[in-house]
């Protein structure tokens, strides 16, 4: 895979397990969150929504590359396990590897990207959907428009208008907010019904929430599969719904008559699901319950000073998530790219200090090319080296097939009927070990100097 496609499958997986992971502590500290009050709820979910996506990112990309001191050796830091196929992963300080074909891990990346496209065309559909929206609206009678000029300050110039195609009110737009108001549910409105639809809906205007909403949506588009991330805005959506309740009542000046207004709103209203997902409605969030009860029920908040220790309790917690996954995070592989630099180079196979033989390896793709030179060697009793000089023939001999499998080279020599076939290990930047196959078991490894 190229580095590109290497970095994007780590992310995915980094995202995988570090979203999952917050989400989980998120949903632990959630029962503590609802004693606040809803703008700070909304505060925490947008922040922890933030925080989630930008961990992933800032662990793959932001990567720690081991040392290595003159006296260690490399296989101190380069992992031992030797498996058929390729790493995916690796824990940093850990020995433990998983293995997936690069293959596998290609057609992963290509998927995500495929779901991401989709995602990014849903999107757009929304869009156009709230720009058809506002194309078609008609205007609201006077009567209408006098009694939110009551409700709406002049300086926001917020248009009204009325809509055949939705089934609640909606507000969408940025620079020039639109509400809508479903034009067969108008008639029955009286004008208290009236008013509290145009304070909640005027508070999404307020705290520019449809703004929050679109770049919520567009942030996450890489990671919308996750379930953490629906989770969180699922969250978002939620406490969005109760702020702008809690703002309605400020202005409306009555919970009670508010929370029986929004009751006789959802029987008037709610009769199919609302398939705009680019806009604002007053029933998003699918928590009409919750919110019934926030409104009649008497609760108990937290102070200023519990609120104090819950943002620290909460940051102190997601800053320790934080330092602990970054070295766990799952990194590009750049560090099997790095050994394959390493390996690659002209080795001196030693004898007493002397050359006997000359190995050229030479990168080729995901594998190598090279030769090595004829040798002949003898074995003393206790599998040493008692011989080894240069073979008459000095021709060198071919590398057919260069395997890297983890931190070690498995090379094959000559296609003939009797091929040659070795193990190159690593033991730090210019030495390593040859390990013949097919020789006794007691046979020692044939050391190796790099020449630069």
């Amino acid at each position: 895979m190229s580095p590109v496609q290497e970095t994007l499958f780590d992310l995915l997986l980094n995202a995988l397990l570090q979203i999952g992971f917050f989400a989980i502590v998120t949903a632990v500290f959630s029962g503590l969150v609802a004693k606040a009050s809803a703008k700070y709820q909304y505060i925490f979910y947008l922040a922890v929504f933030l925080f989630c996506l930008a961990a992933p990112v800032i662990n793959t990309t932001w990567q720690s590359h081991p040392i290595t001191g003159p006296g260690k050796s490399l296989q101190q830091v380069l992992p031992e396990a030797v498996r058929p196929d390729h790493r995916f992963w690796g824990w940093q300080g850990h020995s433990e590897q998983f293995t997936l074909g690069p293959e596998v891990q290609r057609w992963i990346v290509v998927l995500w990207g495929v779901l991401v496209l989709y995602r990014l065309l849903h999107f757009s559909r929304g869009v156009y959907r709230v720009h058809r929206l506002r194309k078609d609206a008609s205007v609201l009678s006077p009567a209408e428009v006098g009694l939110a000029s009551q409700i709406i300050e002049a300086k926001h110039r917020v248009a009204l208008l009325a809509s055949t195609a939705i089934d609640d009110p909606v507000t969408v737009g940025v620079l020039y907010p639109v509400i809508l108001l479903p034009s067969r549910v108008l008639p029955d409105l009286g004008e208290q019904d009236l008013s509290a639809v145009l304070a909640h809906e005027y508070g999404h205007i307020r705290r520019r929430d449809f703004l929050a909403h679109i770049l919520c949506e567009l942030i996450s588009l890489p990671v919308a599969w996750h379930p953490g991330i629906r989770y969180l805005m699922s969250k978002i959506s939620q406490t969005r719904e109760l702020a702008c309740d809690d703002y309605a009542v400020v202005l409306l000046g009555k919970r009670r008559l508010y929370a029986r207004t929004l009751l006789r709103l959802a029987s008037l209203c709610l009769h199919t699901p609302r398939g705009n997902a680019a806009g604002l409605g007053i029933f998003d969030g699918e928590n009409l319950e919750t919110r019934i009860m926030m409104l009649t029920e008497k609760r108990l908040s937290l102070s200023r000073a519990g609120l104090i220790g819950l943002a620290l309790a909460t940051s102190i917690t997601f800053g320790a998530g934080a330092v602990l996954a970054r070295p766990m995070s799952l990194q590009p592989g750049s560090v099997s790219s790095n050994i394959a630099e390493t390996f690659a180079g002209t080795w001196h196979w030693m004898f007493n200090e002397k050359s006997f033989a000359t190995m050229i390896l030479v990168r080729d793709g995901s594998g190598f090319t090279g030769s090595v030179t004829p040798s002949r060697i003898a074995l003393n009793d206790d599998g040493g080296l008692s011989r080894a000089d240069p073979s008459e023939n000095s021709a060198p001999s071919p590398i057919t097939k260069a395997k890297l499998e983890g931190s070690a080279l498995h090379v094959t020599v000559g296609d003939g009927n009797e091929p040659i076939e070795f193990i190159v290990t690593l033991k730090d930047e210019t030495h390593a070990e040859i390990h013949p196959k097919g020789t006794p078991p007691n046979m020692k490894p044939i050391p190796a100097q790099k020449v630069h």
